[in-house]
């Protein structure tokens, strides 16, 4: 209560001081404006001069008119500046005689003087500063200061190439990669960068928004906005046992500063073969059959052409019955039969270009709506595509649907950043699409005899029972029969990261990423009875399999600066993997009809036939320590040192880790007071690179004697009866317990040259 009252005094006293506080200052004032009043307009001083300010407003675009927002607008000689907004515009009050420095991240800064009405500021791209970053393992570096062998491939020279994936696209982009495309929808490209380096696996390593992984399929090509491929071990080494065979370092669209852009590409295009398949037509191969006995010392002869003493070639009426001719009584309809146990298909001889039979002109198709945007605490992409593609060999085809969100936000003063890059594709690859099977359609375009045609008599597919024919599947059948072939997947891939900003110097940053694919495959088998060893029976096959790989790193990364010119940055970090993939299958064969809706259900089947297998086709763990460490003197004197420790699952404890360094350098000659009189060379740069890069991809279980338990390897009837063997286990695999790490060493010899204005560029490498 006594406090109380006392808190009420205090106010009161309070109250009493400010008000007598106030009425001494209004006195004060009417005095000093009396006193003003009274003094003459001519005796008023200043001791130094007014500076006359004006408000300059406008508008900052690009050279093709869009404007751009977040453009820096300076007042030159002062810290006064602003940026412009979504739409471009700005407004900055200014000294009336300023110049205004305007600048943007990939444009050349421009100056231009301030004005009373409305500017309209145009900047240009600047080259050398739009490709001056490149991304270098776990983080990314100046191109300037790269003394490893790297290529940057322009993204939009790559996106000019339909295709279905982006290593189709590589072709001819960048100097040593080979590339031999599958040649199918929905297919894999074989990379190779420099060539081969192990008689293993020679697939390079692909890092996706800093994921790895070693597959190449499902990912949209129009989601990519940068490509790098590091080529040399020095360049490479910092993923170590992983990048024996090259690394390929895709990051994907982020969202820009401005306001909200949402766009749509589409494209729709034909496909045709490239040349036709120089096969021989009938009589041509009659031809050459004949002069082959003649020349081989023997009487011409063959089961379907005749040959006269001359030399001419008799083409027959029917290839079943074997070289008959019209009138012959084999070849009466009545005869006709194409049942199990009685197969006399009879075939006309024709003259059939298979080539032309089993391919047609295709269309490929692609639709993609993007949004993006970013402001300076926020950026996100969201892309949402569509890529159908029929192959040029009939009853094949592909189709993907995929969506992508990349987001990123900043918190606590911007040192705090968060974001996630995940991308979910979903795909359908149709019909029969084997490459390497003996008889593919594009083989046997070119291995089937020309006299025979795809049909019989009857209408039925035509096949090669008749005398030397061959031992080919009819091509066009062999399509049309797996047409209702599916291979479906889901592809989930991404991470979600954070870094924190603990100094202007220091940052962390951790990513937690993911691939995971999921497959279902649904493979009929048709009836061929037509076929030389053909028969009656049909089948259905379905596989399911699953694989997945969770990688987690965290990276610490230190820049400084001394005395402006000693430049500095490293980084340090650990990684671990984990994969694991495994595939189970079965079938049945015996269907009573071959419809889709049969076939495609197992339990329709003969459950006497029935038959399925499963295994695990992946298994390993990987954990990494690396480190890097960049230098260089004025911009002109490079170097960098890596080092990085894998230990892998795959090896046992004596040898399961190994050391993979590397080192660079680099002169930047360009920079030398004796090269600058050389107005049109804007950068000559030479490099040198020594590393040292390792293999795992030796199997998952290598180093251990593996074994396998079914009836033909591991069955023995051990109470000797001859009908009921006992099922036991064999060995499969031996192992190595003391297989070592597959390493590659490797030095590199690198110029770099720029001219006239950037617009002539040259790289040239020399490695071993």
């Amino acid at each position: 209560m006594n406090q109380k009252q006392d808190f009420k005094s205090l106010k009161s006293k309070k109250r009493q001081s400010v008000l007598r506080s106030g009425f001494l200052l209004i006195l004060a004032s009417l005095c000093f404006n009396g006193l003003s009043a009274n003094e003459k307009p001519n005796e008023i001083k200043y001791n130094e001069p007014l500076k006359v300010q004006t408000t300059v407003t406008g508008t900052v675009l690009d050279d093709l008119g869009t404007p751009l927002p977040g453009a820096s607008i300076i007042e030159k000689g002062t810290t006064n500046g602003t940026q412009t907004d979504f739409d471009g515009n700005f407004t900055i009050d200014v000294a009336a005689s300023a110049t205004l420095v305007v600048s943007y991240v990939g444009f050349k800064t421009v100056e231009i003087a301030a004005s009373s009405s409305p500017i309209s500021v145009t900047l240009t791209e600047d080259a050398a500063a739009l490709d001056e970053v490149v991304v270098t393992g776990y983080g990314s570096q100046s191109k300037r200061d790269v003394t490893g062998s790297v290529s940057t491939v322009d993204v939009e020279e790559l996106n000019a190439v339909p295709a279905t994936t982006f290593a189709q696209q590589l072709q001819g982009r960048a100097a040593g990669i080979g590339i031999v495309n599958d040649a199918t929808p929905g297919g894999e490209a074989t990379v190779r960068i420099r060539g081969f380096g192990t008689i293993g696996n020679n697939d390079p390593l692909y890092v996706i928004d800093g994921v790895p992984s070693r597959s190449q399929a499902n990912l949209n090509p129009n989601d990519i906005e940068s490509l790098q491929v590091l080529k040399d071990a020095s360049a490479a080494s910092i993923y170590g046992s992983r990048a024996a065979n090259g690394v390929i370092i895709i990051t994907t669209k982020k969202g820009k500063m401005g306001k909200p852009v949402i766009t749509y590409d589409t494209y729709y295009g034909l496909q045709s073969g490239l040349g036709e398949v120089e096969a021989l037509n009938a009589a041509e191969l009659g031809e050459y059959l004949y002069l082959a006995d003649l020349y081989a010392g023997k009487d011409p002869s063959h089961g379907q052409y005749s040959f006269g003493p001359n030399g001419e070639i008799g083409i027959p009426d029917y290839v079943f019955p074997s070289g008959a001719m019209e009138g012959d009584p084999g070849t009466d309809p009545d005869l006709y039969a194409l049942e199990e146990g009685n197969i006399y298909a009879i075939v006309r001889a024709a003259d059939t270009n298979w080539w032309n039979e089993v391919t047609r002109t295709a269309p490929i198709l692609n639709h993609q709506i993007s949004a993006s945007g970013a402001t300076e605490n926020a950026r996100y992409a969201f892309t949402l595509g569509y890529f159908a593609q029929d192959a040029i060999t009939k009853f094949v085809g592909y189709n993907r649907t995929s969506i992508r969100a990349n987001t990123e936000f900043k918190a606590l003063n911007k040192k705090l950043t968060v974001g996630e890059n995940l991308s979910v594709n979903f795909d359908n690859r149709k019909g029969g699409f084997g490459n390497d099977e003996e008889q593919n359609a594009v083989s046997g375009s070119y291995k089937h005899h020309p006299l025979l045609p795809i049909y019989d008599i009857a209408g039925n597919f035509a096949g090669s029972r008749g005398a030397n024919l061959g031992n080919n599947f009819n091509p066009y059948a062999t399509l049309y029969r797996e047409q209702d072939n599916r291979t479906y997947r889901l592809r989930v891939f991404g991470n979600v990261f954070a870094s924190y900003d603990i100094t202007d110097d220091l940052q962390v940053k951790t990513s937690f990423g993911v691939d995971a694919t999921g497959e279902r495959g649904r493979y009929l088998r048709r009836q061929n009875p037509e076929y030389v060893e053909g028969n009656f029976i049909s089948g259905s096959t379905s596989t399911n399999r699953y694989e997945y790989q969770w990688q987690w790193n965290t990276v610490l990364t230190y820049a400084k600066t001394w005395n402006e010119v000693h430049n500095f940055d490293a980084y340090v970090g650990v990684e671990g993997i984990e994969a694991y993939g495994e595939e189970f299958g079965a079938s049945r064969n015996g269907y009573a009809f071959e419809t889709l809706d049969i076939q495609r259900y197992l339990d329709l089947g003969d459950a006497t036939t029935a038959s399925n297998y499963g295994y695990a086709f992946r298994d390993y763990t990987l954990f990494s320590e690396f480190g890097k460490l960049n230098y260089n003197y004025d911009g002109k004197y490079l170097a960098q040192f890596i080092l990085r420790n894998d230990a892998s699952s795959r090896f046992q404890s004596a040898s399961r880790s190994a050391i993979f360094p590397a080192f660079s350098l680099g002169w930047r000659v360009s920079d030398e007071a004796f090269m600058q009189n050389l107005e049109k060379v804007d950068e000559l740069k030479l490099r040198y690179g020594w590393g040292k890069t390792g293999n795992q991809e030796i199997g998952d279980y290598n180093s251990y004697t593996t074994y396998r338990s079914n009836i033909f390897n591991a069955g023995y009837p051990i109470d000797g009866a001859t009908g009921a063997p006992t099922l036991g286990f064999d060995v499969q695999s031996y192992g190595n317990p003391n297989a070592k790490w597959e390493t590659t060493t490797s030095n590199n010899i690198g110029v770099d040259l720029s001219m006239f204005d950037r617009r002539f560029n040259i790289g040239l490498d020399l490695w071993d």
